[in-house]
């Protein structure tokens, strides 16, 4: 798990370094807010920074609560 705070956060970061990036939903309902879940992976298949104008794509593994109260 990525302690680098909630998947919202890692998303924007990926996506401010110029990444595409896609949501693989492991556990809870997509329909919280990312900022409530967290990330446990991010696979990057390219595994290398994308030089500008690039389009990388990242999957990004995130779980959320299945409850109000997890």
């Amino acid at each position: 798990v990525y302690d680098d705070g909630s998947a919202e956060s890692v998303v924007n970061d990926l996506k401010a370094q110029g990444y595409n990036v896609v949501i693989n939903w492991l556990t809870g309902y997509n329909t919280e807010s990312l900022s409530v879940c967290r990330v446990s992976n991010i696979n990057n298949p390219g595994q290398w920074d994308p030089p500008p104008g690039t389009f990388t794509t990242v999957y990004v593994d995130v779980s959320c609560p299945n409850h109000d109260y997890d």
